[in-house]
């Protein structure tokens, strides 16, 4: 009975914002490959775009949330036998495949683009970490603080800060991402110090449990907040 219900929210939130979600898998995908093909080109685990594609598709996703006041939907989900847990389960899916996709997935492709460049740079093992670890905390930063938010405030409430949030992060991301891309031709010692920057594999892993812990935290604090709430 629990899989029906959620199989119908999630072909809601499908009806609601599948083109979306798409469009937000298809530019994670291509990040993804995008650095891939600087590290086979180059033989360095450089950040690229990747940051930039999690932290705004997270982003795009959360406009789900500006659909509940639309048309009652909101309303029309606490009218149905849904149990509070279930709908911020559902809303909660999207961006934590995205997660686990760019934590299983970035050092992978890395590693695979090292490969084929044949050529190694020195410490290549700790910019993977560090490449995988800033794509993850980009991509989770948001989940983590702003739907449980939406969830106990609504979407209306809170869209303004949303806003100054995401211009922030987008600023921040592409500064990052133009360290990897933008090499100093007179100075490449000096550039490797700047750009290129190390972490040890146990950290990145404990960045990314650490992260899992706190997605369940923004959950269980989401539920707390959702059921409180009166549409």
């Amino acid at each position: 009975m629990t899989g029906n219900k959620i199989k119908g929210l999630l072909l809601n939130e499908w009806y609601t914002i599948g083109k979306i979600f798409i469009a937000v898998c298809v530019m994670v995908i291509a990040s993804l490959f995008g650095s891939l093909f600087m590290a086979a080109a180059t033989g360095e685990a450089v950040i690229g775009f990747s940051t930039v594609t999690g932290g705004i598709g997270v982003m795009l996703l959360s406009s789900a949330f500006s659909y509940d006041n639309w048309k009652s939907i909101g309303s029309f989900k606490k009218s149905m036998p849904y149990s509070d847990s279930e709908v911020v389960l559902v809303r909660f899916l999207p961006p934590v495949m995205l997660i686990a996709v760019e934590a299983f997935c970035t050092p992978i492709l890395l590693t695979i683009g090292g490969l084929i460049h044949g050529d190694l740079s020195e410490g290549f093992e700790g910019q993977a970490a560090f490449v995988t670890a800033v794509s993850v905390l980009y991509t989770a930063i948001p989940v983590m603080i702003f739907y449980p938010l939406f969830f106990k405030y609504g979407y209306q409430k809170m869209q303004m800060i949303l806003g100054i949030f995401s211009a922030i992060l987008v600023t921040s991301s592409l500064s990052l991402s133009m360290m990897g891309i933008v090499r100093s031709p007179d100075d490449e010692n000096m550039a490797d110090k700047s750009m290129l920057i190390n972490m040890p594999v146990p950290v990145c892993v404990i960045i990314i449990a650490v992260v899992a812990a706190l997605i369940v935290v923004a959950y269980k604090v989401s539920v707390a907040g959702y059921s409180k709430r009166d549409d």
